[in-house]
């Protein structure tokens, strides 16, 4: 966006050779960092420990998606997103053409971020290579599909408020992007920090420098639940830190901001560190309703489908709580003839909610209320 028109009274601008900061109050960080480091290997020790855990950390992705949109302005449910990647699966010719721009956009993310965890686990390194690749994805359609996807920034870009016309922050200018992300990706692979620390430096260095036109702040979150894998603080890479971020907005802000203003990088070690604790102990929460939920679930679709795939249908059902049923014919497990039936049933049962009659060639389109209601965010 054009400068002049802009109030830049308040602005702070990026802290040029200050990072990797040199020195630390310890002692401020020893509590919150033997907090965070314990809520985590809590969730950890949860999820590593349940018989498949895809099942319960799948929603959580999902979540995430729609919280770390919402940060930036981008508003969907975790329905609208069930619902597009229904479509996709179902092998609709243009999934995207009847969904709204806020849809497709949380959903790219969704699917950058799934990509990236999978190249990672495939031992691909946390590179340059990597996070372009990601944020080409997340832009890949709708209106960031304009905003250089995969490719740094050329011009000077400014964070702020457009309706009252204030810039709040100036990163890092263009010209002088390339060795600093050379020095991002040597210090995330190379420093021998506390692992807890140097993300929660490699986020908000990340975001001071804003190295796209568009879509920086996706991208820094989603590269804090990668180093949490690749530093070995957790065993999947699925920690989801979006919603304490949502929540606290203001303070997440103005703790970026201070790093660069007044070289606070302890004050921010502290509130990520403390984001960490609270979320691990949401996503705690979140996962044992999901499991309850599975194991109340079980026994319901064991009375009321009396079949020997009752199993089969409750897993299918949690992992696509949105569905068009001829996937669930394919893709079940279950022979073609009972699948239909069993359907059928937990349709007339009330146990799916149908969003769409089956009609012509078109399946019918099915819901799981009871997960979409513990995933609201």
């Amino acid at each position: 966006m054009s400068i002049k028109p802009y109030d830049l009274s308040d602005a702070v601008s990026y802290h040029t050779g200050a990072f990797p900061p040199e020195a630390f109050d310890y002692a401020a960080l020893l509590g919150p960092l033997e907090e965070a480091a314990a809520s985590l290997a809590r969730y950890d020790a949860k999820m590593a420990n349940m018989v498949n855990s895809e099942l319960f950390l799948a929603p959580l992705r999902r979540q995430d998606a729609v919280s770390s949109s919402r940060m930036e302005g981008t508003i969907s449910t975790i329905e609208e997103l069930y619902r597009l990647e229904a479509e996709e699966d179902a092998g609709a010719s243009d999934p995207y053409r009847e969904a709204r721009n806020d849809d497709v956009e949380t959903y790219l993310y969704s699917r950058a971020l799934r990509n990236a965890q999978q190249a990672l686990a495939e031992g691909a390194p946390l590179s340059e290579h990597l996070i372009r690749t990601a944020h080409q994805q997340l832009l890949f359609l709708g209106r960031g599909a304009r905003k250089r996807p995969g490719s740094y920034k050329v011009e000077q870009n400014y964070i702020g408020d457009d309706r009252r016309g204030k810039i709040y922050y100036v990163p890092i200018a263009p010209e002088q992007l390339a060795p600093a992300m050379s020095g991002l990706l040597q210090f995330i692979n190379g420093s021998t920090m506390r692992p807890l620390i140097k993300t929660a430096l490699t986020h908000v260095e990340f975001e001071a420098l804003h190295p796209f036109e568009d879509g920086n702040g996706r991208i820094g979150r989603m590269l804090i639940t990668l180093m949490l894998w690749k530093l070995g603080i957790i065993c999947q890479p699925n920690f989801f830190v979006s919603g304490y971020f949502e929540n606290h907005k203001d303070e997440y802000i103005e703790r970026m901001r201070a790093v660069s203003a007044r070289g606070d990088w302890t004050g921010w070690v502290v509130f990520f560190l403390q984001a960490m604790h609270a979320q691990a102990s949401v996503n705690i929460e979140t996962a044992d309703k999901i499991f309850a939920l599975h194991s109340d679930m079980r026994e319901r679709f064991r009375v009321a489908l009396n079949s020997q795939f009752h199993d089969q249908a409750l897993d299918f059902v949690f992992a696509s709580p949105i569905f068009r049923n001829d996937r669930f014919v394919d893709r079940s497990g279950i022979p073609a003839s009972s699948a239909r039936s069993l359907s059928r049933r937990l349709s007339e049962t009330g146990m799916l909610r149908t969003i769409e009659p089956a009609a012509g060639r078109r399946a019918a389109l099915y819901a799981f209320d009871p997960l979409l209601e513990i995933l609201k965010v």
